[in-house]
């Protein structure tokens, strides 16, 4: 099987390749991305419209309520086998999105976390309990600070998780040797850091006009979500709880998530840049029509002929 990755950060324009591209080759956009599994949460995510696809299948979005969690390991599985099926009917599957972790598990077999470790998760909600989950975390920020950059504190589930995994060791050593499942092409959408700022900026304003505020306060009053569910410790919606609660104005709630998406952007960024077989790209360069001209070229694939990532 063969795939294409079209992976970046928020606000480069990946959604509008992965349609261009799919338009052209008659193919299936796969959604990498882990908040547009939650259903309900369309604005803040950046779900693609039926009119934008314009009749063009987009896999793995809505497929849980947003009070379920969820994981890479669950994403890889589903999204392989709807890979396969897209495969099987002739088509290339085409995977958009920013989610570096859910982009891994599906490219390469996870070698971590298989198996949880009971007597080690139950002393770490012993710990919780006493320690506290901001204790906890900051342990965690120096063990693996990339980890850590991408758990909130009070996702004391993803928090206990990542200390499980560091604490014994049952993981893959970074820059080891990897082998995909299938041929994989990724087209890495990196636009110019001041450009790409402006359409992050840009991007938050648009949901607001959109409606964010009525969505996010639906996802409360309506459908009974806290600020402490994994949904809703998304980028676009966790900044709310202190606007709601009335500390802090609109324009400072805008600021703050224009702010978290900035950062969040920087990390995607130092995820992504780690796969040497990666084709970087300038987005805000180049037509729509030459990007996707070099993602649906049928060089630049990977088969795991030398290390995937930068040691």
């Amino acid at each position: 099987m063969r795939a294409l990755f079209i992976v970046g950060p928020t606000a480069c324009g990946k959604s509008a390749l992965a349609i261009e591209c799919a338009r052209r080759a008659d193919s299936e956009i796969i959604s990498c991305d882990s908040m547009q599994i939650y259903r309900h949460m369309d604005i803040g995510t950046a779900k693609t419209s039926d009119r934008q696809t314009c009749g063009i299948p987009v896999h793995m979005t809505d497929i849980v309520e947003p009070d379920a969690e969820y994981s890479a390991y669950e994403y890889a599985d589903e999204a392989l086998r709807v890979a396969r099926e897209v495969w099987n009917r002739g088509k290339l599957p085409i995977f958009a999105g920013g989610t570096g972790l859910y982009a891994h598990s599906t490219i390469f077999p996870l070698t971590f976390g298989a198996q949880k470790d009971e007597r080690v998760r139950a002393s770490l909600e012993q710990e919780l309990s006493e320690r506290g989950a901001e204790e906890m975390w900051r342990e965690l920020a120096r063990l693996d600070p990339e980890d850590a950059a991408k758990i909130h504190p009070n996702n004391t589930k993803r928090l206990l998780r990542a200390l499980e995994i560091v604490r014994t060791g049952n993981f893959k050593p970074k820059g080891e040797s990897l082998t995909p499942r299938f041929a994989v092409k990724m087209i890495y959408l990196r636009p110019p850091r001041d450009k790409l700022r402006r359409a992050i900026d840009d991007r938050v304003e648009a949901m607001f006009d959109a409606g964010l505020e009525r969505e996010v306060k639906d996802l409360i009053g309506k459908r009974g979500l806290g600020f402490s569910m994994q949904s809703m410790q998304a980028i676009g919606y966790r900044e709310f709880a202190p606007y709601l609660a009335g500390d802090i104005s609109l324009a400072q709630l805008k600021e703050n998530i224009k702010l978290d998406t900035r950062r969040y952007a920087k990390r995607q960024e130092t995820w992504f840049g780690r796969y040497k077989f990666a084709i970087e790209v300038d987005p805000f360069a180049l037509s729509l029509g030459e990007l996707a001209d070099i993602a649906l070229s049928d060089d630049g694939y990977y088969n795991g002929e030398q290390n995937a990532e930068h040691r």
